[in-house]
């Protein structure tokens, strides 16, 4: 094919999405460019899965979604690239996926090998770096691309850059400007995957400490969402992924002024009744203060902040086992304390809100307005529970984006 008719593609964003959508557009024979803000391409996935990047999980479905479109969008893309496809094009460029309870991560555990394989499958891309887009525009079926540098022409144009969660990476919702130049319907960003803040913390004095438990999130006194996991405890309220993956309904429900409470139960796998028996059993034992009491069941720091919290003295042997065993078991298990806050868009890891689902063609990622401009990866308003469900929506939205602008 000659270099006149090669279609002229033009991918806003070196990301995940970005990569992916400028190695597919290329492979399948366009002319492609890829301009990218920083100094190099990728930068932001260096530091997910704590630096062992988290690329993927091997199952996906639907339910590991939050969307402001119908389910439907989301079967469309796992129908368009299966995760198994995923996992055959990264095996490809060189990542041989290690699978951890579902979880998937390059055998080397090295999100700096993402980043490598990615930038080497790039070759035959002209990607453009420290070149910031200020404006985008459509001339009958032509697209420019100005630049703070020099403008760019192109026949399809693919918006990857991000939202706003992490902007150190280079994610500054630019995306958004441009897609509200095209008058494209959106959500506003939140904070989504990041920590709550709450009023009169009781367990702060255990700070730092990592236990299990089921959290959920009640807007108005209604329960909006709910996970379990290992759930870490700050000195302003909590933390871990249990906590992140609820995160998102808080942001949203206070940014609309809307009451947000967390609730939580420690001790996940025991029922209520068990629970109950243990406490009467162990505070009922002869010579042992309420502390050595808890010695075995929960961590030492927050045992005692859990039993001040409770109203039982730590230090003391427990005069009355049954009315003891109550209070803590209410204290364990019916924990229910106001949110104040949520961690930042600096602190978040992905963005909750960004272009409506409902501008997009999920088979193709093109607008249903503009023929020719495609929007792939965070800059729509969908976001995943972590364990690799945002990254395979990039790379697979990246995918469908490139493939289509070909076409």
């Amino acid at each position: 094919m000659s270099d006149k008719s090669r279609k002229k593609i033009i991918v806003v964003g070196g990301g995940a999405a970005g990569c992916m959508a400028a190695i597919t557009a290329c492979a399948q024979g366009a002319d492609v460019t890829l301009i990218e803000k920083n100094k190099t391409v990728a930068k932001k996935i260096l530091s997910t899965g704590n630096g062992k990047c988290n690329f993927c999980h091997d199952v996906i479905t639907h339910a590991d979604y939050h969307l402001s479109s119908s389910d439907e969008f989301i079967g469309t893309v796992l129908k368009a690239y299966p995760v198994e496809k995923c996992l055959a094009d990264f095996k490809k460029m060189g990542i041989t996926p290690l699978i951890k309870d579902g979880y998937v991560y390059p055998y080397s555990e090295q999100a700096k090998s993402v980043t490598e394989v990615l930038t080497r499958s790039l070759k035959g891309v002209n990607v453009v770096t420290e070149c910031s887009v200020t404006g985008i525009e459509k001339n009958e079926d032509k697209f420019t691309v100005k630049t703070s540098g020099k403008e760019f022409t192109a026949d399809a144009v693919i918006v990857t850059t991000g939202g706003e969660a992490a902007p150190v990476t280079g994610s500054t919702g630019d995306g958004y400007k441009f897609a509200k130049s095209f008058g494209l319907k959106q959500i506003k960003p939140v904070p989504a995957l990041t920590s709550l803040t709450v009023k009169d913390h009781p367990y702060k004095k255990a700070a730092g400490v990592r236990i299990r438990a089921t959290v959920s999130i009640e807007i108005d006194g209604k329960e909006a969402g709910s996970d379990t996991g290992q759930v870490q405890i700050t000195k302003t309220g909590f933390s871990g992924i249990p906590v992140f993956n609820v995160s998102r309904f808080a942001a949203r429900a206070m940014d609309e002024g809307k009451k947000v409470s967390l609730k939580i139960k420690f001790l996940p796998e025991l029922s209520d009744n068990d629970i109950r028996d243990e406490l009467n059993t162990r505070l009922s034992q002869s010579a042992h203060t309420a502390y050595d009491a808890m010695i075995g069941l929960f961590p030492d720091s927050f045992a005692d902040a859990l039993l001040r919290s409770a109203g039982v003295e730590p230090d003391k042997e427990v005069s009355d086992a049954g009315k003891a065993a109550d209070k803590l078991f209410n204290a364990s298990r019916n924990l229910k304390v106001q949110v104040t806050g949520t961690g930042d868009m600096a602190s978040s890891q992905v963005t909750c809100g960004g272009v409506s689902l409902d501008e997009i063609d999920a088979s193709t990622m093109q607008s249903k307005k503009h023929k020719g401009l495609f929007l792939a990866g965070e800059i729509l308003d969908i976001d995943g529970m972590c364990g690799g469900y945002n990254l395979y929506f990039a790379w697979a939205s990246g995918y469908i984006a490139g493939s289509s602008a070909c076409k």
